[in-house]
């Protein structure tokens, strides 16, 4: 937790803040960042662009923090004193215009602490942390149950044979007979007629389910932990925030017509209900003192900071549709005057009639664009625009926490029709705990939920006939190798004991489009999930990794046992279910940490970069695309949940058959979980901060284990003895009641706990510590809002160093 700044210190940066509120427009350019004190447009749409522009926003979007040690300011004023200096550390402090983030001081090592990722959010840390519970899963169910499989499948499993003479001329059955390898001497179907052994290993089984219930807990318990450890140690534009629903859009009544200002009076007005800490009173007093001394005129602080109101976005996106696509013709032109021969920026060029056409027309749309951003800030006129939704920032963030305490209310307490008892204008307001600014998909946020619901259904059954055609080739495959079993089958009849090759070259070829199959159905189905509109990222990524990993799971594991156990009938005979889908694991953990290390979208990003930048003045690029060029992949943290997920429904399915695959899906696991940690630390940038939500409905999926794995060790039981043990039974019976109890809560209420809060800090200097903030992530608010930030962070770091001066810290 940050500690509270004693005496005159905490004052240094009092006068930097300006209040986060968006402020009333006077001359607001559409398409470039307002127009703030002194500072110039940010030319956005600037052909051609500016490369040392580009490379700044590159270096703003690095993955790292803005506060220094001590260790790293001498580190840095070492560097800076030395001709070695590079581009980077120039760039160190720096604002970029277009985005208004800070060029970080610390970049992330490779070895970092994963509590080194809080700043981007608690569920960055807990993603990490989640990999290496997984791995610690797969560990448990090798010591306790997985090992002796290993062991007695190979020291005393005599049911798979080799190739020898005595079977030369025999008429065997390719689909019975199971031929002695390295996938199928480890496998089950090795001692598939061991019944002393099997039984144990159902007893066993049994002991590893109720360990990983065991697990499941304390798994819940330290996220809880971690978050509430993280919660107290960095704080988030959110937390000082409530969300408020239920607005009334009807402008009548309203103080001068407007939306916020007559809401934030409101608000104002209703928190001075609520007493103040001792501390804060305290830091008032102080602040006073302060002003006194200096002789600055003494003011108070507003309780409410700002109130950001969601409006209906579809006009503006349509209008910056429309300027895109005259800018597509504008740079078709240029192409074709480039190509003529003519110089970039001449007289020639600027004065050609089409390109003043295009020009007066990309004019025109701007004109409109300001004039809307124009009502937006102002929060008037805006009645066809208004969501009745806001984001209500205040000072203290214990003011914030007494709202949502007393007002915020359940979705069963919404269901059976309870209201809040916070009226405005007559209308309770609904009061909700709000996303973090990055979090919001601002434009989808007037979307209906009858509209969500179809969009849903829709993507739920293109999602399940991709799966149909998937099992269709995955089945053509299987047709295709059991034909070339029945000829291996025959030649043996025939006195060839060689191995038939087209049977292991086909079980490589269907381990291979496996896997290239999940990643075009990862494509498709994040398409998918795009169109269903989703109001939030946390949404939006819970919704991809849980149809992408279910997708993933059922093609790679589901469609290919219920192929062969149902189809082809071949589970461990030539080209069978054993052997095929002992390859998929062993590629499905090389070629993804492969790909990912390799990382071709990284390298064709230098690559164009290299020629873009080759073209110089005659390059047609705007601003803000050499901007998205240079920048860094961005990291898809759903798509990383789908993958896990994936490897371990996967790995339970097929764990008591094939429990090699443990060891191998735990290395794939831990080269994924470094290869992670090297691409975020060098080769992503990161456009989110994920709470903790994600995380905690991930181990909510992550439960889909335990009756995955019981469900299959009592099948296989069945399907080489023809019995089901009592094991099994209550095996099955706690895996299913374990994914269908409400766990979390029961953790909730069985390790109660809670994070310590900084409530006495104000958000003037916690702001410092914040990625983004409300107004800047609005597209309505946006451009005006990041100027004012840049134009307050210039003016924080000038009366730092006047602050510094005068109580003698330079």
């Amino acid at each position: 937790m940050s500690a509270r700044p004693s005496g005159y210190q905490k004052f240094k940066d009092e006068e930097a803040f300006v209040s986060n509120r968006q402020e009333k427009a006077v001359d607001v350019s559409a398409g470039v960042l307002g127009k703030g004190a002194g500072a110039a447009d940010f030319p956005i749409d600037q052909i051609p662009p500016n490369f040392e522009f580009a490379e700044l926003h590159r270096e703003a979007w690095n993955v790292g923090t803005t506060k220094l040690s001590k260790r790293q300011k001498r580190n840095l004023q070492k560097h800076q004193k030395t001709q070695s200096n590079n581009i980077e550390n120039d760039m160190i402090g720096k604002i970029c215009d277009c985005c208004a983030r800070q060029v970080p001081n610390h970049l992330l090592s490779l070895g970092c602490n994963n509590r080194d990722y809080s700043f981007l959010g608690a569920g960055m840390p807990l993603y990490f942390e989640y990999i290496k519970s997984c791995i610690l899963m797969l560990l448990i169910i090798f010591v306790t149950s997985g090992d002796y499989n290993i062991i007695t499948n190979i020291a005393f499993g005599k049911s798979c044979q080799v190739l020898n003479k005595e079977l030369q001329g025999q008429d065997i059955d390719e689909k019975q007979f199971c031929q002695l390898s390295w996938a199928t001497q480890t496998s089950l179907a090795n001692k598939r007629n061991g019944d002393q052994f099997i039984d144990l290993q159902q007893m066993l089984n049994l002991i590893s389910m109720i360990t990983l219930i065991l697990l499941f807990q304390y798994f819940r318990k330290e996220q809880r932990a971690f978050d509430a450890e993280i919660d107290s140690q960095t704080q988030y534009a959110s937390d000082f925030t409530i969300l408020l629903k239920n607005i009334p859009t009807d402008p009548t009544g309203l103080q001068n017509g407007d939306f916020d200002e007559d809401l934030k009076t409101f608000m104002e007005q209703y928190v001075q209900t609520y007493p103040k800490l001792p501390e804060i009173v305290d830091y008032e007093q102080e602040r006073k003192q302060y002003q006194i001394q200096s002789k600055k005129p003494v003011t108070d602080l507003r309780r409410v900071v700002s109130v950001n109101l969601c409006y209906n976005l579809d006009e503006q996106y349509q209008l910056e549709q429309q300027k895109q696509q005259k800018i597509v013709q504008k740079q078709k032109i240029l192409s074709s005057l480039y190509s003529q021969g003519k110089e970039p920026l001449s007289q020639e060029v600027q004065n050609d009639p089409q390109l003043v056409s295009v020009d007066a027309e990309i004019s025109a749309i701007e004109s409109k664009l300001e004039e809307l951003e124009k009502k937006f800030i102002e929060g008037q006129d805006v009645k066809n625009y208004f969501l009745g939704q806001a984001f209500v920032t205040f000072q203290w963030e214990n003011d914030a926490q007494s709202i949502l305490n007393e007002h915020k209310l359940s979705k069963f307490q919404r269901l059976i029709g309870k209201k809040s008892k916070l009226i405005y204008r007559g209308v309770p307001l609904i009061v909700e705990e709000p996303p973090e600014p990055t979090d919001v998909f601002w434009e989808n946020l007037h979307i209906s939920t009858k509209q969500k619901i179809l969009r849903r259904l829709f993507g739920y059954t293109i999602t399940a006939i991709i799966l149909a055609i998937c099992g269709g080739l995955i089945y053509w495959l299987s047709a295709i190798q059991a034909e070339s079993a029945e000829e291996q089958a025959e030649a043996i009849k025939n006195g060839d004991l060689k191995p038939n090759m087209k049977v292991k070259i086909i079980a490589q070829v269907a381990s291979i489009s496996i896997i290239v199959i999940n990643a075009i159905l990862a494509m498709i189905i994040k398409n998918v999930s795009q169109f269903e509109r989703f109001s939030t990222q946390t949404g939006y990524n819970i919704s991809l990794a849980s149809k992408s990993s279910l997708a993933q799971f059922i093609n790679t594991a589901v469609i290919t046992f219920a192929i062969s156990t149902w189809v082809t009938k071949n589970i461990y005979g030539a080209g069978g279910l054993v052997y095929n889908q002992s390859q998929v694991f062993v590629l499905n953990a090389i070629i993804p940490a492969i790909i990912s290390l390799i990382d071709a979208g990284t390298i064709s990003k230098w690559l164009f970069q290299y020629l873009e930048k080759k073209k110089g003045n005659k390059s047609v690029k705007t601003q803000k695309q050499l901007h998205e060029l240079y920048e860094r992949p961005a990291f898809d943290i759903s798509v990383a949940y789908a993958t896990i997920l994936k490897n371990m429904y996967v790995v339970a399915f097929y764990a008591s058959v094939i429990p090699l695959a443990l060891i191998i899906t735990c290395f794939a696991l831990l080269l994924h979980y470094w290869v992670e940690k090297l691409n975020i630390a060098r080769r992503r940038s990161i456009k989110y901060n994920y709470s903790s939500q994600m995380s905690i409905e991930m181990i909510e999926q992550l439960e889909l284990v335990l009756p995955i794995y019981c469900g299959t060790n009592l099948w296989w039981e069945y399907a080489f003895l023809g019995s089901i043990s009592t094991e099994a039974i209550i095996g099955i019976c706690l895996g299913i009641g374990n994914a269908i109890l409400p766990m979390h809560e029961i953790n909730e209420a069985v390790f109660p706990m809670q994070s310590e809060v900084d409530e006495y800090l104000p958000i003037q200097e916690a702001e410092a510590g914040f990625l983004t903030d409300y107004c800047r992530e609005n597209p309505a608010t946006a451009e005006t809002a990041r100027q004012q930030y840049k134009t307050r962070v210039e003016k924080h770091k000038q009366q730092k160093q006047n602050m510094d001066k005068m109580f003698g810290d330079a």
